[in-house]
């Protein structure tokens, strides 16, 4: 008797997340790859949360409350190991997903070696109410995007996979759990290192993902702990690098964290103190000329 497709467990982790909660879940019930199960993990919501994924009334939907408030990564650990698919994607509860993701993901993973496979992605495009704001991964926008062994380009360009973009294989969750409670930020770079480094990626090409740009965006609202979390999640694979390239991505990051301090206002002297050490001046003046365009429309812009 032949098996029928690969489960697929979607794990979505919320958090007061009413606002864009149905067209989430409305773009999973939509895909052309129908054996999927969607698991809930509600972080102690005191909104329409569990109102609005109860009332979607399908079998394959299970909701489960926190027993008390967590990080984000303890959040994703307890819906991951409740997950009983084979592979295992991320839909934040304010992306969305075109129909055919999963289809063609699933599609490009039968394909691969699947004992050596354990993250397949996929480009994404971001949005907001303004309309389409770009590619994602805007440094690969007209460029391939990596696949393979990706360990090294994940270090040197950082976390270049969108959560809403990615599958990990069962068995490398298997073996790369629990992603450590504290992360609140870079929980999901930790998780893509991780199986890197001991996987194969394949990636679909097509953009199938779409990442919601707006004004109560924790990433956005929190980008010096981001960067900071960033830090300290590419130190523990620094070597991996040659001590040079190490040494250098560090000090990007420490720059990015010393702009950060000055965009706050808080701790204005110090950042710019951090920034002058870094020694990346032209770094930061490349990504700038590359990137500030799009990052002011994404800052300055009114969501209206």
């Amino acid at each position: 008797m032949s098996q029928g497709p690969p489960l697929v467990s979607v794990v979505m982790n919320g958090f007061n997340s009413a606002r864009y909660l149905r067209e989430a879940i409305q773009s999973l019930l939509d895909q052309t790859y129908q054996n999927w199960e969607l698991v809930f993990w509600d972080n102690c919501s005191t909104d329409e949360t569990e109102t609005i994924v109860t009332r979607f009334e399908d079998a394959r939907i299970r909701f489960y409350v926190a027993p008390r408030l967590m990080s984000l990564a303890e959040g994703r650990n307890h819906a991951i190991d409740l997950a009983r698919g084979d592979w295992i994607a991320f839909l934040d509860c304010d992306d969305m997903w075109l129909p055919a993701k999963l289809e063609l993901q699933m599609t490009l993973v039968c394909d691969a070696d699947s004992d050596r496979t354990g993250l397949v992605y996929c480009r994404s495009r971001s949005f907001s109410k303004r309309g389409d704001e770009g590619e994602t991964s805007y440094q690969f926008t007209g460029k391939q995007l990596p696949e393979g062994e990706v360990l090294e380009e994940l270090l040197l360009q950082g976390n270049f996979i969108p959560l809403v973009s990615a599958m990990i294989s069962r068995s490398a969750w298997l073996r790369v759990r629990p992603i450590p409670v504290e992360f609140t930020f870079a929980e999901d770079y930790w998780l893509f290192l991780a199986v890197a480094e001991k996987y194969r990626v394949v990636c679909c090409q097509q953009a199938l993902a779409c990442y919601r740009v707006h004004e109560h965006s924790a990433t956005a609202n929190n980008r010096l702990l981001s960067h900071l979390e960033a830090l300290e999640v590419m130190t523990k694979w620094s070597h991996y690098l040659t001590p040079s390239a190490s040494r250098r991505r560090k000090r990007q990051y420490r720059a990015l964290i010393g702009i950060e301090k000055v965009r706050s206002g808080n701790q204005v002297l110090h950042g710019i103190i951090q920034v002058l050490a870094s020694r990346v001046y032209f770094w930061i003046l490349r990504g700038a000329l590359s990137t500030g365009y799009r990052r002011w429309i994404l800052r300055n812009r009114s969501f209206s």
